[in-house]
This record gives structure tokens, C-alpha cells and sequence, in this order.
């Protein structure tokens, strides 16, 4: 039975694969992703055995198709699973709090419709959503208050993952990895997983600018 690709262990190598357009060995995916050689092996052989990873010589393996990956993944890993989601709106515009969380020292990674827009501007609107380590002290330094709705989504990840590469705005804002905000848009970050339609025409498009 194949294990899950959502797991602590299997996640910072699905990353790795999905994040970097590069031939791989055991040894660089277990420099890249901080996972032991035996698991690396193990994750690896579940990916060939699915058609995701193909090998290329003895030792050396690639990844056929980056989207093709992130699809399988989604099906282990979805946003709108994470327990640690809290819901909140600002006192301000969405701008506002945008430029407002470089200026506070909480560690965070904005996810979601509006990170996507930094890359394709067509993204339709939806909930503003930003993984930090402490929502609750986040929601205090960003002025949030609770609620009901949607309107903006704390998500506080049990592991890295969601820092992982992130891209730094001038602003000094950071957006979650493009593979990490494509897979959330596809599993619950929006109103509607075609919302994640324009950035993945933008990754297509454009693989050379976001894959390392």
C-alpha cells in the first residue's frame, strides 16, 4: 500500500521535485528537502511506481511532469483540511494589511488568490489567506479581529513547509513558494479551484521564472 504524500516525511520531497527543474540523485534530494537517504529511496520508488519520477541513468531520476506531481500530491494534501485554519477580516483594505505585515516581526508566508495575482494579475478575487506561526499574536499586530466569514485565513502550519522558498516582494512581504500557492488554490484556498486556472497558465508558461 502506497503511503501518503502528505506525510511530514514525503512532503519536503514532493517540494523538492515540484520547486527545482534539475536532474536528481538520492544524494542532492536528501541535501534539498532534509529527509534521510532510506525515506528519500522509499518515496522515490513509490513516485516511479505511479509513472511521476522516471529514471534517467543508475542513480540519476527526473520528473516528467512538474503539474502531473502536483495533481497527485493534492490528492494526499489539501488546504481546506488543515485544522489549524482560524478566520478573521481587517479593520482595514486588503492593501493596507498587505503592507502592514512587513512592518511587524511576525514570520508569515501570504498564500492564496492574493499571491497568485503577484504572478498572474487575471486571478480572480477571493479569501486572503497567510500561514504564520501564532495566529492569534499575527491577528493582533495586523489589527484582525474574528469572524465568521472567509474574508481572511490564518493557517498555522505544524511543519516548514510552507516557508519553504518563499519569494521575498520589495515590500519585504513574502508569498509561499508558486507550487505551494498552486496547490492551495486547487484544495480549498479559493472560492472555486478554477480560480488556480490563470496561475497555472502563468507556471506553464513560464516554468524558467519560478523553477529553480
Amino acid at each position: 500500500m502506497n503511503a501518503s504524500l502528505s506525510s511530514d516525511v514525503a512532503a519536503p520531497i514532493i517540494r523538492a521535485l515540484l520547486d527545482f527543474r534539475t536532474l536528481w540523485t538520492t544524494h542532492d534530494l536528501v541535501t534539498t528537502s532534509g529527509v534521510t537517504a532510506p525515506s528519500v529511496r522509499r518515496v522515490i520508488g513509490q513516485l516511479e511506481r505511479e509513472d511521476l519520477v522516471e529514471r534517467k541513468a543508475p542513480g540519476v531520476f527526473a520528473v516528467p511532469s512538474w503539474l502531473a506531481l502536483l495533481h497527485r500530491w493534492n490528492q494526499d494534501f489539501a488546504f481546506s483540511r488543515n485544522p489549524w485554519l482560524t478566520y478573521w477580516r481587517s479593520r482595514h483594505d486588503l492593501q493596507t494589511l498587505l503592507d502592514r505585515i512587513p512592518g511587524t516581526s511576525v514570520r508569515h508566508a501570504v498564500s492564496g488568490t492574493a499571491a497568485a495575482q503577484r504572478w498572474a494579475p487575471d486571478t480572480p478575487a477571493g479569501p486572503t489567506v497567510i500561514y504564520t506561526p501564532d495566529a492569534r499574536s499575527a491577528a493582533t499586530l495586523w489589527e484582525l479581529v474574528p469572524s465568521r466569514s472567509k474574508t481572511i485565513v490564518l493557517a498555522q502550519p505544524p511543519t516548514e513547509l510552507p516557508y519553504t522558498r518563499t519569494r521575498k516582494l520589495e515590500s519585504g512581504l513574502r508569498l509561499a513558494a508558486p507550487t505551494q500557492v498552486l496547490s492551495d488554490l486547487l484544495t480549498g484556498a479559493a472560492k472555486s479551484p478554477s480560480a488556480a486556472e490563470p496561475l497555472t497558465h502563468w507556471m506553464l508558461q513560464h516554468e524558467l521564472e519560478w523553477r529553480y
